[in-house]
């Protein structure tokens, strides 16, 4: 999971986003998530030539030489009517050792007519609560080496595992292609349709400082550690990139989103102080509840990414005379009519007496809320309370969950999460209203949620094990 370390770096992207909508600044630590790209669009690859001593950057679609056919423009990849990436280097002076660092500026644009980046349909500049994001992917592992032993000799090429470029400053690797995980990029970014005659500065580019109010600079740093032997240095290689991202509605109609419990789901820090803000899961959840309202930590340290032998554990004390609740949630929208699901894989070895762990998911107008207590599941009420009649007796050996809405005719729980039978079933019309946001300016929708809350004077202390947590907007099951 940390196999990246942060030695040489490789500057890769200037983005520039919109607080509260297009995309804020956030550094990520490296992971093997199950990121949500089943049903997400791949935009293709392009190669990127570097020359670290001139500092010259050339790219062009897959599949054709270093120089572009006449007439084709080597900037575009995929097809020009989808993403456009824009690079400039600086001229790299040799050092004295044989690791080079080299500074590749660069960015992006979205030449489709439609947003990528969210799944909610809005108007710019009015931005939607949450992003799923842009994933920026290596198609291509770094090759091609070239060495010198200085800046005036021609380069030749390296021989067999001569020379070694490696990323050094991935986000997490993921096998996007099939095969041997890839590392990516992150980009917590939308960027809006701008066309194919778009020209910028504009909101469909990563180029976004004073176009608005809250735009800023989000930079994401691609680091390479390169390697010669003694007397040489890399002069030139190559990499393939490519990217994957959601398609506004209604231009795909399944919206996935994937959390394993490697690390705690919400970015280190909340401020608009982006030197600080962490992400720790792409995307990142938002958290309900703070000091003193329970205890969440990543078990056993050191477990093996990806492998659901991590789990996020949430301990909530003996409730007193305040609710003490430590819930994650995401505001991906999700409309009335919308199918929808949240399932988990979640352990409970410390069962309260009334429902105090909760697996959900809400629209505008009704909440759909598994309560799990040590004797009882069913679906709760907006205060945790069983709703009379939806409950099923229940046994802290279930670990598997999933919570389905279908439209607004009806919702139903799922033990364990696969099964196609179940459990529960709740009239739409039945369902409790879904809690609104007290302030809309500054509060989010907790459209999709998980964690613990223990209701005053009323449960005893609990405490819940997530191995994973998905939920996918547009399907009522994986």
């Amino acid at each position: 999971m940390h196999a990246y370390g942060r030695l040489t770096r490789f500057v890769l992207a200037s983005l520039a986003c919109a607080a509260l909508g297009a995309c804020t600044e956030d550094s990520t630590s490296p992971a093997n998530h199950p990121i949500p790209i089943e049903q997400l669009h791949n935009l293709g690859t392009v190669i990127v030539d570097v020359d670290v001593q001139s500092g010259t950057v050339k790219t062009h679609p897959m599949g054709v030489s270093t120089e572009a056919p006449q007439g084709v423009s080597g900037r575009f990849f995929g097809t020009a009517a989808q993403i456009e990436y824009l690079f400039s280097g600086v001229p790299q002076s040799f050092a004295s050792t044989d690791s080079v660092v080299f500074n590749l500026h660069g960015g992006f644009s979205n030449l489709m007519d439609i947003a990528i980046g969210t799944n909610s349909a809005h108007t710019y500049p009015f931005f939607p609560q949450d992003t799923i994001g842009v994933y920026v992917y290596y198609s291509f592992l770094p090759y091609n080496f070239t060495y010198a032993p200085n800046g005036s000799d021609p380069p030749t090429p390296c021989p067999a595992l001569a020379c070694t470029v490696s990323v050094d400053s991935a986000d997490g690797v993921y096998p996007f292609t099939g095969g041997i995980p890839q590392p990516y990029q992150y980009f917590k970014t939308i960027l809006e349709g701008g066309g194919t005659n778009a020209s910028g500065p504009g909101p469909f580019e990563t180029a976004q400082l004073g176009l608005f109010p809250g735009a800023i600079n989000y930079i994401r740093p691609f680091s390479f550690k390169t390697k010669a032997p003694v007397g040489m240095q890399v002069r030139t290689f190559s990499f393939g990139i490519a990217m994957v991202a959601p398609w506004v509605e209604p231009n795909e109609t399944r919206w996935p989103v994937h959390y394993v419990a490697d690390s705690l789901p919400n970015r280190a820090n909340s401020t608009l102080n982006f030197d600080s803000q962490k992400l720790r899961s792409e995307p990142d959840w938002r958290v309900l509840g703070g000091t003193g309202s329970g205890v969440a930590t990543i078990i056993a340290p050191g477990c093996v990414a990806a492998t659901n032998s991590c789990q996020l554990q949430i301990v909530s004390t003996v409730a007193s005379s305040q609710p003490e609740t430590l819930m994650y949630y995401r505001s991906d929208s999700l409309r009335a009519s919308q199918d929808g699901y949240i399932a988990a894989t979640m352990t409970t070895p410390v069962p309260s007496d009334s429902a105090s762990i909760f697996l959900g998911l809400m629209d505008p107008n009704k909440l759909v809320q598994l309560g799990i207590s040590a004797t009882e599941a069913g679906f709760t009420d907006s205060v945790g309370a069983f709703i009379p009649g939806a409950t099923v007796s229940t046994s802290v050996a279930s670990s598997s969950w999933r919570v389905s809405k279908f439209g607004n005719s009806s919702a139903a729980i799922f033990s364990p999460a696969s099964s196609t039978t179940p459990l529960l079933t709740i009239p739409y019309a039945s369902l409790p209203t879904a809690p609104t946001r007290a302030d809309p300016s500054v509060d989010y929708d907790r459209f999709f949620f998980f964690g613990n809350s223990t209701r005053p004077g009323a449960a005893s202390a609990a405490t819940s094990l997530w191995s994973n947590v998905n939920y996918e907007i547009g399907a009522t099951a994986p």
